[in-house]
């Protein structure tokens, strides 16, 4: 990803609006609007934005003006030592992510015992080589990789699924930072 694309995607409704795309499979602004809380026109035009950068597409238009999008690129890979760019992604996407697992965390006394069972955070420390750490990181992408035909195809996913967020932060340990 080049800055200008890093740029452009370092905003929480863009990030929203691709969260909210990788769970359905094509929406309108006017649809995606009333899931993440902002205006359909606003939406639109985040839209028209993450278009510009190969990030969703519009769809073939519908009845009426009905102009669905769907998601193009799922994965979205950076490093944050490419520079400022980057480094605002990096700080976008970490505050997207607090703020929601703070949120859930907040409810999740509501949630059914079954999932309150397998929900949860954990931290595992390992000591590890830069390529042995790249490898680890790409052992996991690929076990969550089975599951992402359901991110797509609605029809995949079995009559009890839920939409499950699994966050993987990789970084260098520092005790003395908590």
């Amino acid at each position: 990803m080049d800055a200008r694309t890093m740029r452009a995607l370092a905003h929480p409704t863009r990030l929203a609006l691709l969260e909210v795309l990788n769970l359905h499979p094509s929406l309108t602004a006017t649809e995606a609007s009333e899931l993440i809380g902002i205006s359909p026109t606003n939406c639109a035009f985040h839209l028209r934005t993450l278009g510009r950068y190969g990030f969703v597409e519009e769809v073939e238009t519908g009845p009426g003006r009905r102009r669905p999008w769907r998601i193009k690129e799922t994965d979205i890979r950076f490093s944050d030592t490419e520079g400022e760019a980057a480094s605002a992604l990096a700080d976008v996407m970490l505050d997207h992510w607090l703020t929601r697992i703070r949120a859930v965390q907040g409810r999740r006394h509501t949630l059914p015992a079954a999932w309150q069972e397998v929900l949860g955070g954990s931290q595992t420390i390992v000591y590890a080589t830069t390529a042995e750490t790249a490898e680890l990181v790409e052992d996991l992408r690929a076990v969550l990789s089975r599951y992402a035909d359901r991110a797509r195809d609605p029809d995949q996913r079995p009559a009890d699924a839920e939409a499950v967020e699994i966050l993987v932060f990789t970084q260098l340990f520092d005790a003395l930072s908590s």
